[in-house]
């Protein structure tokens, strides 16, 4: 995680839920557009994968989920999400104060982070992660048998409901609930957490960035989704390979602030 400059906020996309309501989208555009910043593209059901116009920020109205869709859509964009979710740890901006918080990122105000992603390869086809990657059984009612290696070394085989794989970014979502640790968003590192293991034993494992990590199903389909993507069916004997990316996410916010105070605010 590293502080960033940004560029003059001339062209700007909106990515926003379908869902959302209240007037928020409204307030946004008329806010912009009093200070003769062109709103280039709107999406309004982000479900899309890469292709988004070139702009210089992307406003998100949404939850942290939108959120990450909008990192699919614009990749490599600075994200300003607008949190009108529950938890909204990857929010940078208050409902309540868009106007404000217009004002202030045209001013030079916007705090930019870069935070790593992971990188997710598949029989050759590669994906990128800003949070997740959750391997989960298919049936709820039987575990999956999954062998772990690291850098080709096989280390332990696990019956559980699944794995997830995370980045510090995704540390605070499916994997704190599944008892992993929060990792500092400036390490580089990620973590593997198993989901309801049937063991008397097990911890999460925490890997360097250069330690590619091998899961592979030794019996019994399972479902793989990235960043809660649409899930893909893994079929017995197939094989997830994942490590750290050099791609980073771009997530703004119009106040100083630090990641434990993130944290704090969110969690505690």
């Amino acid at each position: 995680m590293g502080e960033v400059e940004f560029p003059e906020v001339r062209r700007v996309g909106i990515v926003s839920n379908p869902a959302v309501s209240g007037g928020y989208y409204e307030r946004l555009v008329r806010a912009l557009k009093s200070k003769g910043v062109k709103v280039a593209q709107v999406v309004e059901s982000p479900d899309g994968e890469a292709g988004g116009e070139d702009v210089d920020l992307v406003f998100v109205l949404g939850g942290d989920g939108t959120m990450l869709r909008a990192s699919r859509i614009y990749p490599k964009q600075i994200l300003l999400g607008v949190n009108l979710g529950r938890v909204g740890f990857m929010s940078g901006m208050l409902r309540d104060d868009i106007e404000g918080g217009v004002e202030k990122v045209l001013n030079g105000g916007l705090h930019v982070q870069e935070y790593r992603m992971l990188e997710v390869e598949i029989e050759g086809e590669k994906q990128l992660a800003a949070n997740d990657a959750v391997l989960l059984k298919q049936r709820p009612h039987q575990l999956v048998s999954i062998d772990v290696s690291v850098a080709g070394e096989e280390l332990f085989a696990f019956r559980c409901d699944g794995f997830i794989a995370a980045t510090p970014l995704g540390s605070t979502a499916y994997a704190l609930s599944a008892g992993g640790p929060i990792i500092s968003g400036d390490a580089g590192c990620y973590v593997l957490v198993p989901i309801a293991p049937h063991a008397l034993v097990s911890r999460p494992l925490v890997l360097g960035e250069d330690q590619v990590a091998e899961l592979e199903l030794v019996e019994r389909t399972a479902l793989l989704s990235v960043d809660g993507g649409e899930p893909r069916e893994i079929p017995a004997g197939g094989k997830v390979e994942i490590r750290l990316s050099r791609e980073s996410v771009r997530i703004g916010r119009t106040d100083e602030w630090t990641w434990w105070q993130a944290v704090r605010k969110t969690f505690l």
